[in-house]
Formats: C-alpha cells, sequence, structure tokens
C-alpha cells in the first residue's frame, strides 16, 4: 500500500526500504529499519467521517472496542490502486485506473446516471504502453477481460532502451528471463543484457549483433519474456457480504450509494449536535434574560440537586438547567450577552443548512461532487501509460529458424539414448546402435510391437561421456526393450523375427515422416518381436529356448507391406520359442528352406 510503482495513490507514507522496480517488491527492509504511517490521502478521503457516524460500527473480535463495519471512503481505491486476492469465492483482480479520469467518470455518473465505458481505461503506476485498446471496453462492460502491456522502448542503433516496465514486472528477475530466452534459442542476435537504472532513471539496455534486424529482436524479446505481459481482470468484490462480479456501472452506482448515504449521516450527526447547542442557548437566552430571579432561585434551594429541580419547574429542559447551573458569573456580561445571541443566531443558521443537506438527496450529491473534485485537484497526476491498439503477430512466426547441425545418434545397452555434436563424438563400445543425421533429422526407434517416431532436437544434447536419458523417459510410455534404432530417410530393408518365429522383411522408408510421433504404431501386428537384423545375402540363423537352431537364406525373402504379419520362418514345438538370432558373416550358399523344422 506504500509502493509507488505498485499504487496510484500510495495509502501508506513509508520512510524505509520497502520495494522497488530493479529488485521487485518484495525487496523490503526489516521492520526495525522501517516506519509506516497514513498518507493524507488516507486520513482526509478515506477516514474522514468515521467519527461523526457516518458508518456503522461493531464490535472487534474480543468485544471491548467497536471498529468501523465499512469506511466512509471518498477515495474510490478499488479503481484507481486495484486489488489482487484469492480466497473462497471471491479471487479478484482489479485493474488500476487514473485519479483524475476516475474522478470525472463519477463526477458525470451522478450527474447522469451513465459510465463511458468506451474511454475509461487502465493506467499503471508503472507506466508502459497498452496494446490492446479495443479489448479494454469489454472488461467495463463484463467485469472480466485481458489487460496486455508492452514494456516503453526506444531504439538507438544496434541498442533497444527500455525504460517503462509492465505492472509488477520488475528488472533483475526480467534480465534473467531475458537470458534463460536466450539459452533456450527462442531471442537470437542478442549480445549483451545490462540494467544500467540510477537515481534518476530506470533503464534496461539490450544489445544486439551487427548482422541482427533490431525490429525482429525485439519482437522475440516480447513473445518470449514478461516485457509483453497479461493482466486478466476478474472484478469480483464483497457486496452486502456476498462476492459478486461487478461492471462498471456496478462499481459507480455502489460507491455513489454509498457515499450519499455516508453524507447524510454525517449531516444528520452535526445536525443533532447543533440541535442540542441550540437547546442550551435558547436556555442560556432566556436565562439572562431573566437574571435576577435565576440567581433568587438558585440561592434560596437548599442544594445543587433542589437547584435544577426549580430551574425544571420553571420551564426549562434537562440539559438547559445544567448548562445554566454551570455558567460562570462572568457570562453576566453585556458582551458575553452578546456572544450567545451571536453564537444562536449562526446555530440557527447552520441547523437550517444541515436540515436541507439531509432531507435533499441533489444537495448530497453536490457535496460528493465537490469532494470528487477537491480530491482529484489535490492527489491527481497525468496519465502514465499509453493506451494504443496492435496487432501482435504469433510467437512461432517471430522464431527464427535455427541451422540443421550435424550430430550423432547412440542408443545404449543400459537403454539410454544420447546426441552428441559430430565433432565432439568418439564410439564407445557400449552403443548398440550409431545413427548419424542432423538435428532437424527423425529417427525410428522399434520395440517389440510398435515403431515411434523422434525428432532429433527432441533428445538431450550430451558430450561423448554423458550417460544419455532413458529412451522410455523421452517417449513416456515406460519402455525399456529396443530392438532397433534407425535414421528416417535411410532407405534399406531389415528383417524382423518373431518369438512365435515368424518372420518379416521391410523397408524401413514405411515409417518415415516429417512429424513425431510418440504412440507409435505396429510394425508387425499380433507379433512380439525378438530381433530385427539388416537384410543381406547373408545367413540367419534362429535359436530357441531350447538349444535347438535353424539357418536360412534371407534372400528368399520378399518385402512386406506396413501391415503385413510376416510368414512363418521356422516350425517349432509347443514349448518352443525364439530367443536369438545372429547373422553369418559369410555369404550363404547352402541354407534350410523357410518353414523347415528347427532341430
Amino acid at each position: 500500500m506504500s509502493q509507488p510503482f505498485t499504487n496510484i495513490v500510495p495509502e501508506v507514507d513509508f520512510h524505509g526500504a520497502n520495494g522497488n522496480v530493479i529488485l521487485g517488491g518484495d525487496s523490503i527492509a526489516a521492520d526495525r529499519y522501517s516506519e509506516a504511517r497514513l498518507a493524507p490521502v488516507a486520513e482526509k478521503y478515506i477516514l474522514d467521517g468515521v467519527e461523526k457516524n457516518a458508518v456503522d460500527m461493531i464490535w472487534n473480535f474480543s468485544e471491548d472496542e467497536r471498529w468501523p463495519s465499512v469506511l466512509p471512503s471518498v477515495f474510490p481505491r478499488l479503481l484507481v490502486n486495484g486489488s489482487q486476492g484469492i480466497g473462497v469465492s471471491i479471487a479478484n483482480s482489479w485493474a488500476c485506473h487514473n485519479l483524475q479520469e476516475t474522478c470525472d467518470l463519477l463526477i458525470e455518473y451522478i450527474k447522469i446516471g451513465k459510465v463511458d465505458n468506451d474511454n475509461y481505461l487502465p493506467d499503471w503506476p508503472c507506466g508502459a504502453t497498452i496494446v490492446n485498446k479495443s479489448d479494454l471496453p469489454q472488461i467495463n462492460v463484463t467485469g472480466k477481460g485481458k489487460i496486455v502491456t508492452e514494456a516503453k522502448y526506444e531504439i538507438v542503433g544496434k541498442e533497444i532502451r527500455f525504460t517503462e516496465f509492465p505492472f509488477q514486472v520488475y528488472i533483475e528477475p526480467l534480465i534473467e528471463e531475458i537470458k534463460d530466452a536466450i539459452e533456450k534459442d527462442k531471442v537470437h542476435n542478442v549480445v549483451n543484457v545490462y540494467n544500467k537504472s540510477d537515481k534518476k532513471q530506470v533503464l534496461l539496455t539490450v544489445t544486439c549483433s551487427s548482422a541482427a534486424k533490431t525490429k525482429l529482436t525485439l519482437e522475440e524479446l516480447f513473445a518470449a519474456t514478461s516485457l509483453r505481459s497479461q493482466f486478466n481482470v476478474n472484478q469480483v468484490a464483497i457486496v452486502g457480504k456476498t462476492p459478486k462480479l461487478l461492471t462498471l456501472h456496478d462499481v459507480c452506482d455502489i460507491y455513489v450509494r454509498h457515499n450519499i448515504l455516508c453524507i447524510k449521516r454525517e449531516h444528520k450527526f452535526d445536525l443533532d449536535k447543533t440541535l442540542d447547542r441550540i437547546e442550551i442557548l435558547d436556555g442560556l437566552v432566556k436565562a439572562l434574560g431573566n437574571i435576577d430571579d435565576i440567581i433568587k432561585t438558585i440561592k434560596d434551594s437548599d442544594s445543587a440537586a433542589k437547584a435544577k429541580e426549580n430551574l425544571l419547574s420553571c420551564g426549562f429542559s434537562e440539559r438547559q438547567a445544567d448548562a445554566i447551573l454551570a455558567m460562570k458569573l462572568s457570562r453576566l456580561a453585556h458582551l458575553e450577552t452578546e456572544a450567545v445571541l451571536k453564537e444562536l443566531q449562526e446555530k440557527r443558521e447552520l441547523a437550517a443548512k444541515l436540515e436541507k443537506v439531509v432531507s435533499s438527496e441533489k444537495e448530497q450529491k453536490k457535496i460528493l461532487i465537490k469532494k470528487l473534485r477537491s480530491l482529484a485537484k489535490e492527489f491527481g497526476t497525468p496519465r502514465r501509460s499509453v493506451v494504443v491498439q496492435k496487432n501482435i503477430a504469433k510467437p512461432q512466426k517471430l522464431t527464427k529458424k535455427a541451422e540443421p547441425q550435424d550430430v550423432v545418434v547412440t542408443y545404449t545397452a543400459n537403454g539410454y539414448i544420447k546426441c552428441t555434436p559430430a565433432s565432439q563424438y568418439r564410439p564407445a563400445s557400449d552403443n548398440i546402435a550409431e545413427i548419424r543425421t542432423t538435428t532437424d533429422g527423425y529417427i525410428q526407434i522399434y520395440n517389440t510391437s510398435k515403431v515411434y517416431r523422434l525428432k532429433v532436437d527432441g533428445i538431450k544434447r550430451c558430450l561423448a561421456a554423458d550417460k544419455g536419458t532413458p529412451i522410455g523417459v523421452i517417449l513416456g510410455t515406460g519402455l525399456t526393450h529396443v530392438n532397433a534404432v534407425i535414421g528416417c530417410g535411410e532407405d534399406r530393408d531389415v528383417v524382423a523375427v518373431s518369438k512365435s518365429g515368424r518372420i518379416k522383411r521391410f523397408n524401413t522408408s514405411l515409417f518415415d515422416g516429417t512429424t513425431q510421433s510418440l504412440k507409435g504404431q505396429d510394425f508387425f501386428p499380433k507379433n512380439d518381436v525378438v530381433a530385427i537384423v539388416p537384410f543381406e545375402n547373408k545367413a540367419m540363423t534362429i535359436t530357441t529356448n531350447s538349444d535347438k537352431s535353424l539357418t536360412v537364406d534371407m534372400c528368399q525373402l520378399n518385402s512386406s507391406g506396413k501391415f503385413s504379419t510376416g510368414r512363418v520362418g521356422a516350425k517349432m514345438d509347443v514349448t518352443d520359442f525364439v530367443t536369438n538370432v545372429f547373422v553369418s558373416n559369410k555369404e550363404s550358399k547352402i541354407l534350410s528352406s523357410l518353414g523347415a523344422k528347427v532341430k
């Protein structure tokens, strides 16, 4: 409530460190180093009237003191300083508005009963530029909407200078955001980021490379960081102990009705006090007109109580009798009598004015308008935020496509996959697969029944000595066993052998594509694949769990389609299943025919 970069008009006068736009709103000093008191606007336009019964007073939690149930606030703080809170049914988010414009809006509503939804626009205490002007009237009409704010900037050569920032965006955290965006390749051609703020100004500079298109880099910064921020408005407030979503018209109506009631109660309080004083002055004037008899009556009384009783019998009220008995002898002087008569006349004139205000809503509205004008004159400031309409391009259109780099994708026996720059790659003995490709390429991963397509750029970049990432983590399937890892576009034939002895030859180009598919698709339907081997003019030996084997000629296999279930490769007993497949290093000359009995 004391931060000038969070509130248009701070309600607390603070001495000490209470946060700043460099480190953030939470960078405050310890209690022992700071002091706080109410700001003048709170004393004059929020609390004024409490002592005159302007609002109902209720007991506190311990029931030893009364406090106001609400405040008789002329200062429209919910519209001017906004609010953000989270609670059961009362999550709210109110934007800030200019005080002068708010007072003008309320005065217009008091006069004609209407609000200008199109021209009452948010204003941030930190300035900056609101860029979605066409969306803002809808907030006033419905109570909900978005405010998109961009940092104020200036381009000087290859340097972008930011001097004002969106609401609740602070420089040091923002610098970390920019660095992170550069590291993630969301922002390009940035050489340095400097915080050049001092006591005179707030300044963040971004230096671009000589080859950079500064406007493009600026749009990348807006898209990837909080230099462009969205504030979601949700105008919920407690009305009669009930949370309600309020339009601008609702807010103005509630404000005006509340303040008119407070003005009426204040003047009724003053009227009652004035009438009480008139009653006493009437008694004094009557007593001074017949002072000798009054003195004699008091002197003849046995006690003060008897004197009061005698005065009451003479037609004086109890309050008048008390005032006469308390009157000093000095009031008998001629000038003192004139002063009483003059005060009586003034009080009667004041009572007439107060009675007019209490009985007339028109007069109450005049007083409220006068208070609003006084508030705006004393605490109003020029608008800080500029409001424009800007067409914002989609972020993906702003991202510069990185140049493909040569890499080597390897898969190890313990189930880890990694991507290493080709210039840094060193062969390792535990690598099962080694695919030379580029960062914009795709690879195929075959397990026991499905093939998955994975973009190379989605694999963690590692050095030769790094372990890599479990392949199941990347695919999100809990996959542990992999039969083959093949690069898309290799266009080669492979042979898959199932646990039941079926064999399928197919070309890997069947599963090429330019989109990532992590759900997988069947490459050998209704079969559990034991191994996938390259198709060659060689012998392939199939072994079973009972140490039986069969050697076949791979050339006898015809290429199959994507959904083929293959053909019988080896006939086995019911209890037998394939455990291993390996290819001879020599060309096959004498081979068993497919479908033969395993021996």
